[in-house]
C-alpha cells in the first residue's frame, strides 16, 4: 500500500482531486477514505504507522489510540496533498495557505548568505508546498531526493522542479562532487532524512527515538566533506489549516576519532533536534515505512 500511495497512478489521481474537487467535497473524501484504511491493521501501510507512532509515544499509545493516530496520520496526508495540488502554482492562494513569518524570513537569510548550509527535514505536513512560498518568497537551492525514484516520485519531482529547484538524486557519486561544490561556494542543499534505507548493516544504524534505525547518513558526509553546518526545518500544519515552518539554529558538526563515530554521532545530534519537531505534531508526521523495521506492535 505505501508503495501503491507512491505510484505513478496514486499522484495523478491526487492531482486530479486537488485540482478539480471543492476543499469542502475533498475533506468528506478524505475523512472516509483515511477512517477506511486507518482501520485495517493488515495493511503494510497501516502496520508501519502503527510501528512508528508506539516508539515515538514512548509504548504509551494503547491498540485503540494506535488506530486513532493511524486515522489522523492517514487524514492529514490527504489534507496535505489536496493542498499542495490545489495551491502551488496559484501565487494568491499560495500566500494564504501558507502565510510568511518572521521563521520563513530567517531561513531566506540563510539562504542568500555567504556561508554554505545543508539542510534536512523530516516528512513533517506539507513540505512541499511550504517550499514553493519559500521560493516565491526568494529561496534558491537544490533538493536532493530518493535514488532511482518510481514514476511517482519522478511526477513529485517534476513538480518540485516547477517550482524553480534543482532536483538530484542522493547517492549519485557523479553528482556528488558538484554538491559538495555548490555548498562550499555559499549554496543551500535540503534532503529528507527519516526514510529508512533497505538492507542496512545493523553496525550503520543511528539511535532515534531511543532506537537503532536504519536512517540515512550521507547527509553527514556530504556535509562534513563540504565543511558547512546543518539546519534542521520542518514544516507544520496550525490549527486553523493553514502551513507553517520551524528552523533550527545552524548545527556544526563535530570530529571524533573513528570515522564511523563522527558519521553516527553527528547524525544522531540532527536527529535529536527532529525528534523534538516531531513531538510538536506527531499526527502529521507522515512516514509510511517502519522505521524501525525490527519492532512491531506487539512490543508493547
Amino acid at each position: 500500500m505505501s508503495n501503491f500511495l507512491n505510484s505513478k497512478i496514486s499522484v495523478q489521481l491526487s492531482i486530479l482531486i486537488g485540482r478539480t474537487m471543492s476543499k469542502d467535497m475533498a475533506a468528506h473524501f478524505i475523512k472516509g477514505f483515511s477512517s477506511i484504511l486507518g482501520s485495517i491493521q493488515s495493511l503494510d501501510l497501516a502496520t508501519a504507522i502503527r510501528s512508528n507512532h508506539l516508539t515515538i509515544s514512548n509504548g504509551t499509545l494503547s491498540d485503540k489510540e494506535l488506530t486513532q493516530r493511524t486515522k489522523q496520520v492517514l487524514s492529514h496526508a490527504g489534507h496535505c496533498y489536496y493542498d499542495l495540488y490545489h495551491y502551488y502554482d496559484r501565487p494568491d492562494k499560495l500566500e494564504m495557505i501558507v502565510p510568511w513569518s518572521e521563521e520563513m524570513t530567517e531561513f531566506i537569510n540563510y539562504s542568500q548568505d555567504d556561508q554554505g548550509y545543508l539542510v534536512v527535514s523530516p516528512h513533517l505536513s506539507n513540505f512541499d508546498l511550504v517550499v514553493a512560498r519559500l521560493v516565491k518568497g526568494g529561496f534558491k537551492g537544490k533538493v536532493l531526493t530518493y535514488p532511482n525514484p518510481g514514476s511517482g516520485y519522478q511526477l513529485q519531482n517534476n513538480i518540485r522542479e516547477s517550482f524553480g529547484l534543482d532536483v538530484f538524486p542522493f547517492g549519485d557519486s557523479s553528482l556528488e562532487a558538484e554538491i559538495v561544490d555548490y555548498l562550499k561556494c555559499g549554496g543551500i542543499v535540503a534532503t529528507g532524512v527519516d526514510r529508512p534505507v533497505p538492507n542496512r548493516k545493523k553496525r550503520h544504524y543511528a539511535t532515534f527515538f531511543g532506537r537503532p534505525s536504519p536512517l540515512p547518513l550521507g547527509y553527514i558526509t556530504t556535509a562534513l566533506a563540504a565543511n558547512v553546518p546543518i539546519i534542521v526545518v520542518a514544516s507544520f500544519m496550525h490549527p486553523d489549516g493553514r502551513y507553517g515552518l520551524r528552523v533550527s539554529k545552524p548545527i556544526f558538526l563535530k570530529k571524533f576519532e573513528n570515522k564511523l563515530d563522527t558519521i553516527i554521532l553527528n547524525a544522531e545530534r540532527i536527529l535529536k533536534r527532529i525528534e523534538e519537531f516531531i513531538k510538536l505534531n506527531p499526527e502529521q508526521w507522515l512516514m509510511f515505512y517502519p522505521v524501525w523495521p525490527d519492532q512491531t506492535t506487539e512490543d508493547r
